[in-house]
C-alpha cells in the first residue's frame, strides 16, 4: 500500500488555507478539510490517475475549493509537495 507523506511546507500552506477560512466561518473550514482528506484518499487509492501537470509532478484539484494538490509518486510513497491555490504561480513547488 502506497503511504501519504506531506512535506512540511505543504502542511503550511493547509494551515494557512484553514487559517484563513477561519476567519470566515469554521463551516467553510470543516467543508474545506473534509473535501481534502477526500482527495488525500483519492490520490492514495489511484495516484496515476491524475494529470501530470509539471514534469513527474501531478495535481488534483480539490472539489468546491480553488486549490490544488501537487503531488510526486516516489516508490512506495506519495509526496504532497503543496497545496497552493489556483491564482498562484504553479511554479512555486519547484523551490521546494
Amino acid at each position: 500500500m502506497l503511504q501519504l507523506h506531506i512535506r512540511v511546507l505543504a502542511r503550511e500552506d493547509i494551515q494557512q488555507v484553514v487559517n484563513y477560512y477561519d476567519e470566515k466561518s469554521a463551516h467553510i473550514t470543516d467543508k474545506f478539510l473534509n473535501s481534502l482528506y477526500t482527495e488525500f484518499d483519492n490520490i492514495v487509492d489511484n495516484p496515476a490517475l491524475f494529470q501530470v501537470k509539471y514534469r513527474k509532478t501531478r495535481v488534483r484539484y480539490i472539489k468546491g475549493f480553488p486549490y490544488g494538490i501537487h503531488y510526486i509518486l516516489k516508490e512506495q510513497t506519495i509526496e504532497v509537495l503543496a497545496v497552493l491555490h489556483t491564482s498562484r504561480n504553479p511554479e512555486i513547488w519547484k523551490k521546494r
